[in-house]
């Protein structure tokens, strides 16, 4: 652990909801940052100090830092790298090169237009073209008149840059609906957007004319991926949802193509020399002619990935996931020692749940839904084969994107993961795996286009409650009004209740167990429901007191009690008496949680791990 997080004591005369107000104080401790990475969004060739192609640019993310840029030399491994000015704009997704050689990126979280000279080194803001509305820059592209090019989300807005005289030109949305534009510009003068995710569609955007014309009937719009790519003869191709490809012709027509008809634009140095990250610490360049391999170390600055998600593991450690990049760390209270143990899996988001078995920990992570394990006894090697720790398993199936719960059944020996659907579906499932078979079923709509938000196993009933959300996958809007509560036979595996347990919640955040086998659930409008599975009647359902509760947030605790976080506080609820007390107010926000082992609760605080020790006398009722 690093020594200069040291323990911090936090003492707090603390109010406690409903009448309680005792006083005490306990420890709050900062175990540390346990990822300090950035996350690449991608490699390009692009021109270096001399104006010549000869460089490898990746696009480097950074939680709360400033997206950078490392430029690679590709003879002689120095990599350098050059940080943008705006603090608060944390990565890329678009890359362009103008006519002057310049590079332009497009970030996210506030959609600012970027722009690096490599001759300088020197950086341009160039404000927001798409307007304070729009979050992020899905994609840039270079005219042939030189202007560049860029759509937007969540407004899916199409905007223009002309370096030569510095207009910036907004033309609006280019979809009324739909949140995501991805602009190609063609080798005709016109621009071409890719229209994501529910309902894909390709609109053509005259620049001369200022018009758009949709080239996809709104009768035959379907959800998926659709990517455009200019050719090397200038015409734009398009990958359709369905899988097959076609040509645009006269900038309405679309002409089915093979693949293997298309001349796709060149990738990698003019030599020929080609390259792609291995990971965000790795590139690797090829030499087809002489079949000589490079790889160079991707050495950067950042300092901290974002935690995502916290949970107990085997042998009383601590585990957890970053976002962007996703790396598995582990603490041991034993030795207080935090590592991290790299990659876990072959999606690149975030770890979105785990949970225990025979001693190894199970993953699941976002994109892809993907299972994976590890086994803490052996050495770390990742991969897909036989003696990989962790291995990864691969993916759940069944269009299942985001595995936000996971539960253990061990009278079943089988995992339970509850999950949103891929982006533009709605639809998301209860899914069983068998760790022994290694055989996986997915059962979608559950809920009927709804998602499985939370899970809890109620071992009395021998029962799985599944609170659900009514968001869809990415880039979709809500169908249904209010999150419902669904219990789920393991052994017919199958529904055989559903009721909305509170009204107007659209998401139910976390859900847990009491001794007497009574379920608790907290909901995104801050509530809390106990519900009585033997009977099927919600009891009761009251106000948390305490804003923005965290996913995934409730367990069982110390005193039979139910311990629950939220962004400013650390609460209980006693199923004596269902009373929700305040237990503590942490010196940082509560992010994201939860792993309870013994009396110590683990939370993240955006980079950082943090720990608190629940007190021996926890407080009681006072009149």
């Amino acid at each position: 652990m690093n020594r200069s997080f040291q323990r911090y004591i936090f003492t707090t005369l603390f109010f406690i909801s409903l009448s309680f107000q005792p006083e005490s104080s306990f420890a709050f401790r900062d175990l540390g940052v346990p990822v300090k990475e950035g996350v690449p969004w991608g490699s390009y060739a692009g021109p270096g100090k001399t104006g010549k192609i000869d460089t490898i640019y990746v696009v480097l993310g950074r939680y709360k830092e400033s997206v950078s840029l490392l430029a690679v030399d590709p003879d002689t491994g120095e990599v350098r790298q050059y940080n943008s000015p705006l603090p608060n704009e944390m990565g890329s997704w678009g890359f362009t090169i103008d006519q002057e050689n310049r590079i332009y990126l497009g970030t996210y979280y506030n959609a600012h237009l970027l722009r690096f000279d490599p001759k300088t080194e020197k950086w341009d803001d160039l404000g927001r073209p798409g307007g304070e509305s729009e979050t992020f820059i899905c994609s840039l592209t270079t005219a042939p008149d030189g202007k560049i090019w860029g759509g937007t989300f969540p407004s899916a807005k199409l905007f223009s840059y002309d370096p030569k005289t510095g207009e910036t030109k907004n033309f609006g949305r280019m979809d009324e609906k739909q949140f995501y534009c991805y602009p190609t510009a063609g080798g005709d003068g016109l621009i071409y957007c890719a229209i994501r995710f529910e309902k894909t569609d390709i609109v053509v955007f005259d620049p001369a004319k200022e018009t758009k014309t949709s080239l996809i009937p709104l009768e035959e719009r379907r959800a998926g991926w659709l990517s455009l790519t200019r050719g090397e003869n200038g015409k734009i191709y398009a990958k359709l949802p369905s899988g097959k490809w076609a040509r645009i012709e006269e900038g309405k027509n679309l002409i089915e193509v093979m693949e293997s008809e298309i001349p796709f634009p060149k990738r990698g140095l003019p030599d020929g020399r080609q390259f792609h990250l291995v990971d965000s610490l790795l590139l690797k360049i090829q030499n087809p002619a002489t079949k000589e391999e490079k790889e160079i170390p991707l050495r950067h600055e950042a300092s901290g990935a974002f935690i995502f998600v916290v949970d107990s593991g085997p042998y009383g450690r601590i585990y957890g996931s970053s976002m962007l990049p996703l790396r598995l760390f582990v603490y041991d209270p034993q030795d207080q020692s935090l590592t991290n143990l790299g990659k876990a899996t072959h999606a690149g988001g975030q770890i979105y749940s785990m949970g225990s078995y025979e001693d190894k920990l199970y993953l699941c992570s976002y994109p892809g839904a993907r299972i994976s394990v590890y086994d803490p006894k052996r050495p770390i090697k990742f991969g897909d084969g036989e003696n990989a720790n962790p291995r990864d398993l691969g993916p759940l199936g069944e269009s299942q994107d985001r595995p936000r719960a996971m539960v253990v059944a061990r009278p079943h020996n089988k995992i339970y993961i509850g999950s949103y659907p891929d982006y533009g579906l709605h639809g998301g499932a209860i899914s069983v795996y068998d760790p022994k078979k290694n055989e996986r079923r997915v059962y979608r709509h559950i809920v009927k286009d709804q998602s499985i938000a939370s899970l809890a196993y109620v071992e009395k009933f021998d029962l799985i409650a599944a609170g659900s959300s009514v968001r869809g996958g990415g880039g979709t809007r809500a169908i249904e009004k209010e999150a419902k509560l669904t219990l789920w036979d393991p052994k017919e595996e199958k529904k055989i209740f559903e009721m909305v347990p509170v009204l107007e919640a659209k998401t139910i955040l976390s859900l847990a167990v009491s001794t007497e086998g009574i379920l608790y659930g907290v909901t995104d409008n801050e509530k809390v429901f106990v519900f009585d599975v033997d009977k099927r009647v919600t009891r009761k359902v009251m106000d948390l007191g305490f804003k923005e509760p965290r996913e995934i947030s409730l367990q069982m605790g110390p005193g039979g009690k139910l311990y629950g976080l939220a962004k400013e506080v650390i609460f209980f609820i006693d199923p004596k008496d269902d009373r929700i007390v305040l237990l503590s107010n942490p010196p940082v926000p509560i992010t994201s949680g939860m792993a309870l082992f013994g009396r110590k609760i683990y939370f993240n605080s955006h980079a950082h791990l943090w720990e608190f020790e629940i007190p021996e006398n926890t407080p009681a009722p006072t009149d």
